[in-house]
């Protein structure tokens, strides 16, 4: 796959009128959201953390959000969960889709965003992390 990427990126730079009437009329195909089965975020027992990435082994901001939850993982322990959903995998397109994630990354806690694009401080997210125990009665 990665090679298919750079022969497409060095194609539509030196070839790009081609490229452009290449694909004028392309659509996208939609992406079906009905598979994707969301927590019930109402009734968590512990807190969960959820975050959206391109691919944390692969994008820098990514990889910085994800060190800050599991930053949060060393500090909580197994009172919290943690869950990465990669945008490289198709049904994680779709659980993106269907939460309305606006920006990768971002985190969200009990299926609510708290960072958007910026990476938190570990007092930022251990303060959010506590609020969501709070509502979780813990």
């Amino acid at each position: 796959m990665w090679v298919e990427n750079g022969i497409g990126v060095a194609q539509a730079a030196f070839e790009t009128d081609a490229v452009r009437e290449m694909v004028k009329n392309y659509q996208a195909e939609a992406v079906d959201t009905s598979g994707v089965e969301l927590p019930d975020y109402d009734h968590l027992t512990k807190p969960l953390v959820e975050v959206f990435t391109l691919d944390s082994a692969q994008c820098a901001a990514c990889s910085y959000m994800m060190g800050a939850a599991y930053q949060a993982v060393e500090t909580f322990g197994d009172t919290i969960d943690m869950v990465e959903y990669k945008f490289i995998y198709k049904e994680n397109v779709a659980r993106c889709i269907k939460m309305g994630v606006p920006n990768l990354p971002s985190l969200y806690i009990n299926g609510q965003l708290k960072f958007r694009s910026i990476i938190p401080t570990k007092a930022e997210l251990e303060a959010a992390i506590r609020e969501a125990m709070e509502a979780c009665g813990k």
